[in-house]
């Protein structure tokens, strides 16, 4: 018997190798447009930076020009049709008088420890004092403002000095709203409570009599809280007199930057050290 062995050579499958070129594109796309987001980020940040340098130095050019607007208005020299600083840059100013209206008169808010001084007699061209026209009224209101919810509550002291006689004496007042302080500390009570005084609300509001004379000045101290003050005159056609004056320049380049400085130019005052040191309820001599 004769046995026939055979067998079959395996198959095998040659596979075709193909390259990635999809996959190629997709990451050669991705590094380009990062690539592009950082140009286009640092393109944008340098263009950013040239405008602010180019801000800032015009800035600094308005600036200039409005110092210098201010340093001629305070040589009395106002400049109202924009006159030329440097190539690229003018100013020009303004004056305009504080109080002298029969309205009321608002400072800015005063700190513990400052005072607010308003002067009931015109002044010279020169600053001096004219007693020959002063304010005509009996009286006038002073009003000061209410806390914050939960604030402390402030109170004033109110000295008018005047001149009765040919003597100059000092007339004193304190008024505090708060029940709960005002018998600790002997001031006042208040005449109202609520309303308003002038473009002020919600205010505390005293009638201030005047002692008599020619009245000079008002100077008004505020206690235990800052506050804002106005001073209201009383009477018909009765009004403050001129408090000074206040000056404002603009500097203006043609890039359209322009910067303002106002200076607020009052009357002097005796420093408040003297309130207390030189003058009392009567005259004095020597």
């Amino acid at each position: 018997m004769n046995l026939r062995l055979s067998y079959s050579r395996p198959y095998t499958r040659y596979m075709k190798r193909t390259r990635p070129r999809g996959q190629v594109l997709l990451i050669t796309v991705l590094v380009l447009s990062i690539a592009i987001t950082i140009a286009l980020s640092l393109i944008g940040r340098g263009i950013t930076d040239v405008s602010m340098s180019r801000n800032v130095e015009e800035s600094a050019r308005a600036f200039s020009a409005a110092e210098a607007g201010i340093e001629e208005a305070l040589k009395g020299h106002i400049i109202t049709d924009a006159l030329e600083y440097a190539p690229g840059v003018k100013y020009q100013s303004s004056s305009t008088i504080i109080g002298g209206t029969t309205g009321e008169y608002t400072l800015p808010t005063t700190n513990i420890g400052d005072v607010a001084s308003i002067w009931l007699v015109d002044h010279t061209e020169t600053n001096a004092i004219n007693e020959a026209s002063y304010y005509r009224g009996t009286s006038l209101d002073v009003c000061f403002t209410h806390p914050s919810a939960g604030g402390t509550i402030a109170a004033v002291e109110v000295d008018i000095y005047y001149r009765l006689a040919g003597v100059y004496m000092v007339w004193r007042g304190a008024y505090d709203p708060d029940l709960v302080d005002r018998p600790a500390n002997n001031f006042s009570s208040i005449t109202q409570i609520g309303g308003s005084c002038g473009a002020v609300t919600g205010v505390y509001r005293q009638s201030i009599p005047l002692p008599g004379g020619i009245p000079l000045l008002v100077r008004i101290r505020p206690f235990y809280s800052q506050t804002t003050i106005t001073v209201a005159p009383v009477g018909t056609d009765i009004t403050l007199p001129k408090q000074g004056i206040e000056l404002a320049s603009t500097g203006t380049t043609d890039g359209g930057v322009s910067r303002k400085i106002v200076v607020r130019r009052q009357y002097p005052w005796p420093a408040s050290i003297f309130d207390y040191s030189i003058y009392s309820q009567d005259s004095f001599t020597h």
